[in-house]
């Protein structure tokens, strides 16, 4: 049983309405397919999941999520929103703000986001976030908002994650900073900015805020893009702003395009500090649920 990341630390640090009840494994396939069978047992808004390894980790579009045990913060959180389809993706948005504020609480790191459901230093991923849906007629009747963020480095990175992601210890460590964080910490920490952030989604001034704090730290906006969409085709232009449904605004070819899916690539350097991704391109997935259920 790890030591900084258990059921006894866990009742320990958590601060909030969030995070109860939960239930914590040791070991497990995926915290958000034991997320969506719990609210389909009744589990309550802020219900948590949470795990020390996934076995069966998803990112979005069916990706796997890399995983080793004691690296890695994995979570899933039961929300239940009053919500109609065309505005909840500003959940992911909302999510990406308070995970990124909450870590800068606990550390001297700067973070931004991309489109903006990844939390990132640098240009590399530190943090990701998958959002899915079970709905009811036109709204959203729970929806399991999974976050994984990268606490201490792995052995080895896969080839294909190399270069591109990054760690909270491995960043402390290339500024200097003599911080050490616990999962249990960083857990509650993430969970109490989530739910002072999240009642702003069911708001109209909230979300204007919502948006403000992402516009602050987004990577991409003022940049030229390519947007890869479902089915193959792929848009050019300019990222011009984040909109209130959580989509992304992008100026091509004298129109203005709003896109809520998509996979991102820049064309030039994002411009939020030191690239160390070796090279000015690179792709990030777009925010909103990837599953949806109904």
């Amino acid at each position: 049983m790890p030591a900084d990341l258990n059921k006894y630390v866990i009742e320990l640090a958590l601060r909030g309405r969030f995070g109860r009840p939960f239930r914590y494994f040791d070991e497990i396939g995926s915290t958000n397919s034991e997320a969506l069978e719990w609210s389909r047992e009744g589990a309550p808004h802020g219900a948590l999941v949470v795990t020390d390894h996934q076995t069966e980790g998803r990112g979005r579009r069916g990706r796997g999520w890399f995983s080793e045990p004691g690296i890695a913060l994995q979570l899933s959180l039961i929300l239940r929103p009053v919500l109609p389809l065309d505005v909840f993706g500003l959940v992911s948005t909302a999510l990406g703000v308070a995970c990124a504020e909450a870590i800068e609480e606990l550390t001297p790191l700067k973070l931004s986001l991309k489109w903006p459901n990844d939390v990132t230093v640098g240009g590399r991923k530190l943090a990701g976030i998958l959002v899915e849906t079970r709905v009811a007629g036109h709204e959203v009747d729970v929806a399991v908002a999974g976050l994984g963020i990268n606490v201490s480095a792995p052995a080895e990175w896969p080839s294909a994650l190399a270069g591109s992601t990054t760690t909270i210890a491995t960043e402390l460590e290339l500024i200097g900073a003599d911080v050490h964080l616990d999962r249990s910490q960083l857990l509650a920490g993430v969970l109490e900015k989530i739910e002072n952030v999240y009642p702003l989604v069911e708001t109209g001034r909230g979300a204007v805020e919502i948006l403000r704090r992402a516009t602050e730290r987004s990577q991409i906006l003022g940049q030229e893009v390519v947007v890869h969409r479902a089915g193959g085709e792929s848009v050019r232009g300019m990222a011009t702003r984040l909109l209130p449904s959580g989509a992304l605004e992008v100026a091509s070819e004298g129109a203005h395009l709003s896109l809520q899916a998509g996979e991102i690539e820049h064309l030039r350097p994002a411009g939020d500090g030191l690239d160390r991704s070796g090279g000015s391109s690179g792709r990030d997935e777009a925010p909103g649920s990837s599953t949806v259920e109904r």
